[in-house]
């Protein structure tokens, strides 16, 4: 997990084991940036939905495929949960690269970074 930005934190693909450590870090809300099925043996957006509610964490899926068009609506709602969260929120993908991506998109468009200090 690395601290990206105020309140928001990236990292690779999370399993079960750590929800508890993120919920022990402070972290109540997490984005799934990542669609179901990428690479065999992930944990699905349903079984990671089902341990973030029973830890009392909000979970938000928002996909993007690798090589394939953003949804329209992606960076909106990236920005929205980010803005309601009043705690620490952390986004994932395989990498975290898409996370840090549609993070920038929102941040640079709105003016709250420049496009050296989101890079």
């Amino acid at each position: 997990m690395k601290h990206l930005y105020e309140n928001l934190f990236v990292a690779g693909q999370l399993s079960e084991n750590d929800f508890q450590k993120l919920k022990d870090a402070g972290i109540n809300t997490v984005i799934n940036n990542r669609p179901d099925n990428e690479e065999p043996n992930q944990l699905s957006a349903t079984a990671a939905a089902d341990l973030a509610e029973q830890l009392g964490m909000q979970y938000h899926y928002l996909p993007m495929a690798n090589g394939q068009p953003m949804p329209a609506d992606l960076v909106a709602k990236f920005k929205a949960i980010l803005e309601d969260s009043q705690a620490a929120v952390l986004a994932h993908c395989r990498s975290g690269m898409r996370s840090s991506f549609i993070w920038a998109l929102g941040a640079i468009s709105e003016g709250s970074v420049t496009v050296d200090q989101a890079i």
